[in-house]
Order: C-alpha cells, then sequence, then structure tokens
C-alpha cells in the first residue's frame, strides 16, 4: 500500500477553498480514480482515506473560523467507521458528503464578508457620492481590497457596475433636487458631483430620457 503515502492533500485543500459545489462528486470521482484501483479497493486504504479527508475538511473549517460540529467524525465507533469503509460508494458517499457541508459553510462565510465590504462601500459612495473626483480606485481603498476584487465583487452583489451604481445614485439625487427645489440645473449638477453643467445635462437625458427641465416642469 506504498500509494497511500502519495495521497495530494494540497489538492484537497485547494478543491475547498476554490472549487464549485456542484462539482463535488465529479472532483470526489476523479480523485479516487487517480489512486488507482488497488487502493481502491482496498478497505485499509478506505479507512486511512475517509480519516484522512476528515482531517483535511475540518482544517479547513478551523482555518476558516467555523465550528466543526456538523462533519460528522467516522470513527465515533468502530460500527460506524466499518460501514464508511464496506464499500467503494459508501466512502465516496462520505467524502462527497462533508466536502458539500465544509464548502457550504465556506460560501456562507465568503458572502458575509463581502455583504460587509459591500455594505460599507455603499455607506462610503452615499457620503461622497457629490466629489467629482470620486472613483473606484478610492471606494476600493476604502474597504481594503484591491480595485479589480473590489470591482468584481461590487458587480456581483449589486447586479450593477460601480459607474451605473454612482450615475444612478447622483439622478435620483438630482431628480430629488429638482422637484423640491427651485435650484438652476447647474448648481444641481454640481451638487450631484458634476462640474461641467453641459455633461449633467447630456448624462441626465440619457439616463432619464429627458432633459432636466422637461423632469421638472413634469
Amino acid at each position: 500500500m506504498e500509494k497511500i503515502t502519495q495521497l495530494d492533500k494540497r489538492k484537497v485543500e485547494g478543491f475547498l477553498k476554490s472549487g464549485e459545489i456542484e462539482e463535488v462528486p465529479y472532483f470526489v470521482e476523479e480523485y479516487l480514480k487517480s489512486m488507482g484501483s488497488e487502493c481502491r479497493n482496498s478497505i485499509l486504504f478506505r479507512q486511512y482515506l475517509v480519516m484522512d479527508m476528515y482531517f483535511i475538511v475540518t482544517g479547513f473549517l478551523e482555518d476558516l473560523g467555523s465550528g466543526t460540529e456538523v462533519i460528522e467524525k467516522p470513527f465515533k465507533d468502530s460500527r460506524e467507521m466499518n460501514i464508511q469503509i464496506s464499500s467503494l460508494e459508501l466512502t465516496k458517499g462520505y467524502i462527497e458528503n462533508i466536502f458539500l457541508k465544509a464548502m457550504g459553510i465556506r460560501d456562507e462565510v465568503v458572502a458575509k464578508h463581502y455583504n460587509g465590504i459591500i455594505n460599507r462601500a455603499k455607506e462610503y459612495i452615499k457620503e461622497h457620492y457629490s466629489e467629482e473626483e470620486l472613483s473606484l480606485n478610492q471606494v476600493a481603498a476604502s474597504v481594503y481590497i484591491s480595485p479589480s476584487h473590489f470591482s468584481t465583487v461590487f458587480s456581483q452583489k449589486t447586479g450593477q457596475t460601480f459607474i451605473k451604481y454612482l450615475t444612478d445614485m447622483r439622478m435620483n439625487k438630482a431628480k430629488e433636487l429638482l422637484k423640491c427645489t427651485y435650484l438652476r440645473t447647474s448648481e444641481i449638477g454640481y451638487m450631484v458631483g458634476y462640474k461641467d453643467p453641459h455633461y449633467f445635462s447630456y448624462l441626465f437625458k440619457k439616463t432619464q430620457n429627458c432633459t432636466p427641465k422637461q423632469y421638472r416642469s413634469s
């Protein structure tokens, strides 16, 4: 059983970190195939494999800062272990199950983390939208992640690009000012982040299908 020492634990850890949940059955199948039929058909190997996968998964969850109670221990009693290793299919089933649970927790942790980032970014945009120079880079720096990563996460979480989100916020504020004040269009444009009144009017018409004057009179 020389091949037991050749298990590629890094491959499993990498998959738990970045793999997709729907890929779990395929990954487990291919991982076991790479072990060779002699190993797969050995009860001793399957026992080693089940325990190894358990410790990799629980270690992964601990690194996430999550509890490990949801992961079923394969060795809580000898009867349970014997069931898990009695056939290759049951061994695969156990591994798939603990992978699915771990990756589900991973996705929850990541979603919570990024939700917090996006909420902080939205607050920053709300406070600074009137500044003409406000940029994606500036907002990304405020939440301490790279601009490219922030752009991807922001689009995924809001369903809008950063520019679209910022423009919508500015236009909504402009419409509010057009309805509720007697300020000139140029003044309103300046207040929502556009120093050039012509550009503000152009953008307003492009996004709202009418000029600021038409919006106010309607």
